[in-house]
C-alpha cells in the first residue's frame, strides 16, 4: 500500500511540475493551499473548489474524505506558487480531469474488492512527526547561525517574530489540551473513588 501512495505522489508532483508549480509540492498540496489557506473562508473560487471535489473523490478509496486538506498539511512548510495564472490553471484542469479518470477507475476498482481501503489518520502521530521535522529545521538553522555570518534584516527580524509567536501559540494549543485531559482524569478518578465507598457502605 505504502508503494501505490508512493507511486502517484511521484506522479502528482509531476503534474505540478507541469502545471509550472513548486517541485516539491503535489497538485493535492496545491489545491489545498488554494482552497485551505490562500483564499478566506466561503470565498474560494469555483475552479479550486471544483479540483477540489475531482480530487478527494478520485482518491477516497485509498485517503477516506479531504484528501486535498491532508496533502496541504503534510506540505504546509513548503513554498507555494500564489497567484497561479490562467495558462498554469488550464493545465492543471487537463491534468487533473484526465488523470483522475484513470487513476479513479483503477482505486474504486481495487477498493470494490477489498483490496485497498481508506487510511485512518492517526492525528496525533501526525502532529509528533511534523513537529520533529520543525525542531530538525530549526537546529539546522540553529547550527547555520553559529557557523556564518548573516545579515540581520526587517525581513528576518519579522520572520524570527512570527515563528516565536507560532511556537507560543502551539505551547499553549497543547498545554491547554494536557490541563483538560489531566482534570478529565482527576474527575474520573474521584467519581471511581466516590462510587467505590457508596458500594462499602
Amino acid at each position: 500500500m505504502s508503494y501505490l501512495g508512493n507511486f502517484f505522489v511521484s506522479i502528482d508532483q509531476l503534474g505540478n511540475v507541469l502545471a509550472g508549480g513548486n517541485p516539491d509540492n503535489t497538485i493535492s498540496s496545491r489545491i489545498g493551499y488554494y482552497t485551505e489557506k490562500y483564499y478566506p473562508s466561503g470565498k474560494v473560487p469555483l475552479k479550486w473548489r471544483m479540483f477540489k471535489n475531482i480530487i478527494n473523490f478520485t482518491f477516497y478509496p485509498i485517503d477516506g474524505n479531504d484528501h486535498c486538506k491532508e496533502a496541504y498539511y503534510n506540505d504546509a512548510g513548503e513554498e507555494f506558487d500564489k497567484g497561479t495564472n490562467d495558462i498554469a490553471v488550464a493545465v492543471l484542469a487537463i491534468l487533473i480531469i484526465s488523470s483522475c479518470i484513470l487513476i479513479a477507475i483503477l482505486l474504486y476498482v481495487l477498493f470494490a474488492f477489498g483490496i485497498v481501503s481508506p487510511r485512518k489518520i492517526n492525528r496525533s502521530e501526525n502532529i509528533k512527526q511534523r513537529l520533529r521535522i520543525a525542531e530538525a529545521k530549526l537546529k539546522g538553522v540553529y547550527s547555520e547561525l553559529n557557523q556564518y555570518k548573516v545579515k540581520v534584516d526587517e525581513e528576518l527580524d519579522d520572520i524570527i517574530d512570527d515563528t516565536q509567536d507560532t511556537i507560543e501559540e502551539i505551547v499553549k494549543k497543547i498545554d491547554g489540551m494536557l490541563n483538560l485531559k489531566n482534570k478529565l482524569s482527576r474527575f474520573k478518578l474521584k467519581n471511581k473513588n466516590t462510587g467505590t465507598n457508596t458500594k462499602g457502605q
